[in-house]
């Protein structure tokens, strides 16, 4: 039997109060040149209290943040805890319909914007919706360290997740599993003693943004990281170093490109922590990071969590010679891996993780039933708590490692956020023109991608579904390449044979293996410009789209996403021996091959 938790650590908003009454004058956050104080954010933040109070925000209402990653995001979002609300994270760069979805079905009837947001669309937020400015601190400060009353059970967030039915779901979590959440991180070691210095680089709306900025409630200092740095290797490197940084969360997409670099430029005992999470470590990336690790240049931990049980639930240093695993527990939280009929699997067999434990979320908001399948009746408590299935697969070694072997459903992770292909379906679906749509994962140059198989209507063509879906979907969401079939294939049993369709993408799309990576050369452009090409048509995921639509076409529309980009960009100045300074990469840089074939021109000093 599992003993019952002890009483729950302090919320956040009591320790980020008790922190501010001690460290008033330390900087909280850093933002390019600007610097927040403890007791500046803690006046910014009570100023927002004020205003939803006015407003008549009551305990447990759901207030819509659409605010980028940034400091009015962190005092807007302890500003609607501190009035009893829960916080829904809409990211600007999201498509309107998501937003607006989030808004109706979560029944926001507040929003928050700032002034560093994107301009939202004139019917964004619906009617009913006030969307309020910044708010100015004013006589705020005499509020500052007000203790608001809040409770453990209260609600502190809502986060949309994917959702197997075509609709994001709604996750609720209270302050109690939020608590339990930082502690525990602090009780395993996971957060070293001391104070940090803490990079913030995820969206506000992924719940790896709760591990970085939440860290500013035990006095930890954030550091936000701005979109270019994300996005460009080497300035992510720059950024890192320059910031001083301690902590910094990465997926393994994202680390993949940057961890030599940074192992180069980082001293001796640089003292960086890189939590790595979001989706499964590779074995090569799990030994890069644990050599560096033996040569003092940098640590890493694997992190596994889900939205649903708060973010982090197991951590393992990666170090030695095992391969990845998932490790153990964090403190108060218990593993399950069980067989389809709740049984514990024997060593070396595969089941099905399930967590326990008072990290658990409440459950999806006005959604009982998809709450009741999976948030159980844990057998082994005593105390009648629950366990969360979590749909993931994993096996213990005899030694005693957990080893993560996928999903059990159609639930994937790309770029470290968790999709349901369902959703991707029926958004698909939804398109007027598209009769039947299935989307499958795939791994194209060492990155994950989704591949969209439809049967269509006469006259329908692959580039509005495309359009259709960049108007419903976030950019992870976006299937990277389009195939129409005549007809599904099926297995004997009658259903629609997914392996088959991968089969088949991959055959389709595999050209000739271009080895040979040609030097910048001053002379013909039109030399550079093939180089390129050769380059970027080997990284695509759809290269004989992109071939044909020619050197001028949209890279984003052929499924270049941020993180494919980032990989090109690491592959293209190692073909070419050039390194673009960070002030010569934009967003329009990579915006099309003829773009790129001129960045580098230019900046390899090739005459026009």
């Amino acid at each position: 039997m599992t003993d019952p938790p002890g009483p729950p650590p302090p919320t956040l908003l009591r320790r980020f109060l008790a922190t501010v009454s001690v460290r008033p004058a330390t900087v909280a956050v850093e933002e390019g040149q600007g610097r927040t104080s403890f007791a500046e954010l803690a006046e910014l933040s009570a100023a927002v209290e004020m205003d939803l109070v006015d407003h008549g925000v009551r305990v447990g209402d759901v207030v819509g943040l659409y605010i980028p990653r940034s400091t009015d995001f962190i005092a807007a979002a302890l500003g609607v805890m501190r009035a009893g609300g829960a916080f829904l994270p809409l990211d600007p760069l999201h498509p309107a319909d998501r937003v607006r979805f989030m808004i109706e079905d979560s029944g926001a009837t507040l929003v928050l914007t700032a002034g560093g947001a994107p301009h939202a669309p004139g019917d964004l937020f619906p009617a009913e919706v006030s969307a309020l400015p910044p708010t100015d601190p004013g006589s705020a400060a005499r509020a500052a360290l007000s203790q608001p009353a809040v409770t453990h059970s209260q609600v502190a967030y809502v986060l949309y997740t994917s959702g197997s039915t075509g609709r994001p779901k709604a996750v609720e979590v209270e302050h109690a599993a939020l608590a339990c959440f930082l502690a525990g991180l602090e009780t395993a070691g996971v957060i070293r003693p001391g104070t940090a210095r803490v990079g913030w680089s995820a969206s506000p709306s992924f719940d790896a943004s709760l591990q970085q900025w939440t860290r500013i409630c035990r006095g930890d200092t954030v550091v936000i990281l701005d979109d270019l740095a994300r996005r460009v290797p080497q300035r992510l490197v720059a950024a890192v170093v320059g910031a001083r940084l301690t902590d910094l969360d990465l997926t393994p997409g994202l680390a993949e490109p940057i961890v030599d670099r940074l192992a180069r430029a980082l001293p001796a005992g640089s003292g960086l922590r890189l939590w790595i999470g979001g989706e499964a470590v590779s074995p090569a990336l799990w030994r890069s990071l644990a050599g560096h690790s033996a040569a003092g240049r940098l640590e890493a931990v694997n992190m596994y969590g889900t939205t649903e049980t708060t973010v982090d639930n197991l951590w393992a240093p990666i170090e030695g010679d095992v391969g990845p695993h998932l490790g153990a527990p964090l403190p108060d939280q218990a593993v399950r891996l069980l067989d389809d009929r709740l049984r514990p699997v024997p060593v070396g067999e595969p089941g099905e993780l399930y967590i326990a434990g008072p990290a658990l979320a409440r459950g999806y908001l006005g959604r009982p039933g998809l709450t009741a399948q999976r948030f159980l009746a844990d057998p082994w408590a005593s105390d009648g708590s629950r366990m969360y299935r979590t749909g993931d697969r994993a096996r213990r070694t005899p030694d005693g490692r957990l080893e993560f072997l996928g999903r059990t459903d159609h639930q994937v992770k790309i770029r470290g956020y968790r999709v349901e292909l369902g959703e991707i379906e029926a958004v698909l679906a939804h398109h007027p023109g598209v009769l039947e749509c299935v989307v499958v994962p795939l791994t194209r140059g060492g990155v994950g991608v989704l591949a969209a198989h439809m049967r269509t209507t006469p006259g329908t063509g692959v580039e509005e579904v495309r359009a259709h879906a960049v108007r419903q979907l976030p950019e992870w969401m976006q299937p990277s390449m389009y195939r129409v079939v005549n007809a599904m294939p099926l297995t004997p049993s009658g259903k629609i044979d997914r392996l088959a369709l991968g089969r088949t993408v991959t055959a389709a799309g595999e050209g000739d293996d271009v080895t040979d990576h040609p030097k910048a050369d001053p002379e013909p452009r039109r030399a550079l410009l093939a180089a390129v090409t050769r380059i970027v048509l080997r990284n695509a995921p759809d290269p004989t789209s992109l071939e044909a639509a020619g050197p001028d076409a949209s890279l984003q529309t052929h499924g270049f996403d941020s993180l494919r980009l980032v990989r090109l960009l690491v592959e293209l100045e190692e073909a070419l021996s050039i390194t673009l300074p960070s002030d010569a990469v934009t967003a329009e840089t990579f915006s099309s091959i003829h773009r790129i074939a001129d960045t580098f021109r230019r900046v390899a000093g090739a005459a026009p």
